[in-house]
């Protein structure tokens, strides 16, 4: 089996680097700047462990070198997928298998509204560090999980061939039925991006605050009630549902530290995705997180006031010249409170 990735950023490259030195033939297609480090490629692990890729690792920034891969994993940031979706029309084989390994709920929907291969949804659900110039590292921890190939025989067959791969490479892959019911918990979980880059907070730190974490307690609740009145039925990877995790949240600092230690371990560097995008310079992902929150309370005619507050305040920052004016815990705290009650 041949894997393509389509966007080899920090997830893209990390995943590829490792299913490479577990013996799998990879193409990573990526920006020129990519292909320019390609000797110098490493991928550590939460677990300590660190991979080169095999010497037959293929690095380019032409489309052209997915045309006979079998399975290609998408991992592009929302914004950007129906232009993958086009372009993979063009180049991938007819019998290929496309995985979106993308935050939030749609982009396999809109990655099928332009493919005519099967498209298969997945999740990530650990955080990768970019390190220059090549090196990414994993900062916390958790499987990759997808559905299992929609009942079609050849789909089936490869995606339990990508969970042979990935167990190869040291990762745990999890095939799962209801997957959309896992990428509902996750962007639960996800909300935390919208909290950390709001503030400029470490996920560890917004962890081991009580301010943060009433926040972020705020926007899963919220987010919960929503998801029910949209017939979602979110679950975990962490062990615990997330109404639980989101009562947890509120409960003082030694109780959290200590279950949260048992439930994923997270690297003190460990940024989240949108604050990372923030400190880029570009355009985030805060419509398919909170956003998506958002949008499903509005489509089940609720309003979600807490992570309305989160989008607003996310967007502002993107047309903020640098340094960035972050909120403190206690100001956003109070901006949440405040829209409660209106």
């Amino acid at each position: 089996m041949k894997v393509g990735v389509f966007g080899a950023g920090a997830i893209g490259c990390f995943l590829g680097v490792r299913l490479s030195a577990a013996g799998v033939p990879v193409v990573l297609l990526g920006r020129k700047a990519l292909v320019q480090v390609k000797d110098q490629l490493v991928a550590h692990g939460v677990d300590g462990t660190t991979v080169r890729p095999a010497e037959d690792l293929v690095v380019t920034d032409d489309p052209q070198a997915l045309r006979d891969v079998d399975v290609c994993l998408v991992t592009v940031k929302s914004r950007d997928t129906l232009v993958a979706g086009e372009t993979l029309a063009r180049v991938l084989a007819p019998e290929a298998i496309v995985v979106s390994f993308q935050n939030g709920l749609r982009n396999p929907a809109r990655l099928r509204t332009v493919l005519q291969q099967p498209v298969v949804p997945g999740m990530v659900s650990y955080n990768v560090l970019r390190e220059e110039p090549a090196g990414f590292r994993q900062a916390t921890s958790g499987p990759l999980v997808t559905g299992t190939g929609q009942g079609r025989g050849a789909a089936v067959i490869r995606m339990r061939q990508l969970a042979d791969a990935f167990g190869r490479a040291g990762d745990r892959f999890e095939l799962r039925e209801r997957v959309g019911d896992t990428m509902a918990g996750k962007l639960l979980l996800n909300l935390i991006n919208g909290v950390c880059a709001v503030t400029g907070l470490t996920i560890s730190q917004a962890v081991r605050s009580r301010t943060m974490r009433w926040s972020f307690s705020r926007l899963m609740r919220e987010g919960l009630a929503v998801m029910r009145a949209a017939k979602l039925h979110p679950v975990t990877v962490v062990g615990m549902p997330p109404a639980a995790i989101a009562r947890l949240l509120t409960l003082p600092d030694a109780i959290v530290l200590r279950v949260a230690k048992t439930m994923v371990s997270i690297d003190p560097r460990a940024k989240s995705s949108t604050l990372q995008d923030l400190e880029a310079g570009k355009p985030t992902e805060i419509d398919d997180l909170s956003g998506e929150i958002v949008r499903l309370a509005e489509e089940a005619g609720m309003s979600a006031p807490a992570n309305r507050v989160i989008v607003d305040a996310v967007h502002a920052l993107e047309q903020t010249a640098m340094p960035l004016p972050f909120w403190t815990p206690e100001t956003l705290r109070e901006r949440i409170a405040a829209s409660l009650l209106r």
